[in-house]
């Protein structure tokens, strides 16, 4: 029996994989050594989508909430019933009751969907988990590149340096084909690797060096580095005259202070972090840094720190360091803190950072007196009783909600307490690819097909928001010209 090509959609990396199917059912599935991104790698996550597809917990048709009870409805009514009550809340309180809250690893293009269907309604109240772990880096990177959008990848086949920070990917991965090519620069001798974390981590213990610092006091760190750096004279000083605006304004900051007893707080030895700094300033180096600053404390300084780091070396941009990798655009935009026009949260104030909102600030924006408060929130590909902060607060707050749609695979903590459940198809029972091309210096897209039918009565997740901007008479009459091409398989005009 041929085997059929997909990836894997439990995490952001999407290895590709090739799956048996019998009976509607995969069998079995293997790494796909064709893959040109994961070229046959693969983790134990993606060996086992077998159970991720085919679980007792599926949802099959679309739930009303009527009562404590769910009872089975049609697409038509679920469509129209959920259509009709949210133009009687948009007409009454406006597009700033409405909110909607994404997530997802592998199916982006529901994502899209539901983004754009938001925003035809007038709202721009995208909470997203990228904003509950990115949106410090997003306004550093604003600051200091000029756009929210602009990211590093770290050029790992050039460098001879590499320095993890807050970061696991021995066993988180985040990175493709992790394991092998940390295993490997491990093994050669020319290159170093040197993490920062205050947990002997598996990627710790194969690290050249360790830099086991006192938890929460990596800006503290990184302080101290760029002032060694620049005591030192290390600094790149014509990278920085061809490429660094206002590089005078900032170096009070980093002069004039104890730096020795900045690193005893930080539990560090100053003879081993003043190695450190002269192997990044000198080697070809690059940096990646992940949840453990992003979710931590002063994960926003941390992050502009870093990019000062990098900047003081020359290694922005350049072969071997962190460098700017082509990307599929996504819906996100660079979105100014200071723009009047860009919108903020009513109760928290927060503003839009990327385009997108923090979860946990979304209980006190339903639970607000405020007459903008939300009324309306539709969750696509997230759980956010499970994934967010204070779940007792969220119960409390989607009890108060005017609508709660959840769109999802499977009956979550989220969709039990939703007006309506619209059942998705799968990752692998639907067309669909990710945004998560950030790759350098070879770009991949992977447009997926789907391996297995579904088998009851679940439907793609941007069917569903196209379903619903039609019931809401967003979608304009399409030509007639463009239906025949799509029947006949045209490809010119």
């Amino acid at each position: 029996m041929p085997l059929k090509k997909t990836s894997c959609a439990l995490c952001s990396l999407n290895c590709g994989l090739e799956v048996q199917v019998e009976n509607n059912r995969i069998v079995k599935v293997r790494p796909d050594k064709d893959n040109p991104r994961s070229e046959g790698y693969v983790c134990r996550k993606g060996l086992n989508i077998a159970f991720h597809q085919h679980n007792a917990d599926r949802l099959t048709h679309p739930l009303k909430r009527v009562g404590n009870e769910f009872e089975r409805i049609s697409w038509d009514q679920a469509i129209n019933e959920i259509s009709k009550k949210l133009k009687q809340t948009l007409d009454q309180y406006g597009p700033r009751s409405l909110a909607w809250m994404i997530s997802g690893q592998g199916c982006h293009l529901g994502l899209a969907y539901l983004n754009f269907f938001g925003n035809l309604l007038g709202s721009k109240y995208n909470y997203s988990a990228l904003a509950q772990e990115h949106t410090g880096r997003f306004l550093a990177h604003g600051l200091t590149l000029g756009s929210q959008a602009l990211s590093f990848e770290p050029d790992y086949n050039n460098s001879d340096m590499l320095m993890i920070v807050g970061w696991n990917p021995m066993m988180s991965h985040g990175m493709s084909q992790a394991r092998r090519r940390l295993s490997k620069m491990a093994k050669d001798p020319d290159r170093l690797i040197v993490v920062v974390d205050p947990r002997v981590s598996e990627t710790a213990k194969i690290a050249d060096i360790h830099l086991d610092l006192r938890p929460g006091t990596d800006a503290l760190l990184f302080r101290s580095m760029i002032g060694i750096i620049m005591k030192a004279g290390w600094h790149n000083t014509d990278y920085i005259d061809r490429h660094v605006n206002g590089f005078n304004e900032i170096l009070p900051w980093f002069v004039d202070f104890d730096i020795k007893a900045a690193l005893k707080v930080c539990d560090l030895d100053f003879n081993q972090v003043y190695e450190v700094c002269r192997e990044f300033a000198f080697r070809r180096s690059c940096l990646n840094d992940d949840l453990g600053i992003l979710m931590n404390r002063h994960s926003t300084l941390v992050s502009y720190l870093l990019i000062v780091l990098l900047t003081l070396c020359g290694r922005i941009g350049v072969l071997g360091g962190n460098c700017f990798p082509s990307r599929l655009k996504g819906g996100e935009e660079h979105t100014d803190p200071e723009d009047p026009n860009t919108w903020r949260t009513v109760a928290t104030n927060i503003p839009a950072i990327l385009g997108m909102f923090p979860p946990n600030v979304m209980p006190e924006e339903i639970l607000s007196d405020d007459p903008d408060r939300l009324r309306t929130v539709f969750v696509l590909g997230s759980n956010p009783l499970r994934s967010y902060a204070d779940t007792t607060l969220y119960e409390k707050a989607f009890d108060r909600l005017d609508l709660l749609v959840t769109v999802e695979m499977a009956l979550s903590e989220t969709a039990a307490l939703s007006h309506y459940v619209l059942p998705a198809k799968s990752a692998y029972e639907s067309w669909d690819t990710t945004i998560f091309t950030s790759t350098f210096p070879d770009v991949f897209l992977q447009m997926r097909q789907p391996v297995v039918k579904a088998e009851c009565d679940q439907k793609e997740s941007g069917e569903a928001f196209v379903l619903l901007a039609d019931a809401m008479g967003l979608i304009p009459e399409i030509p007639e010209c463009l239906c025949t091409a799509a029947k006949s398989g045209a490809t010119r005009e």
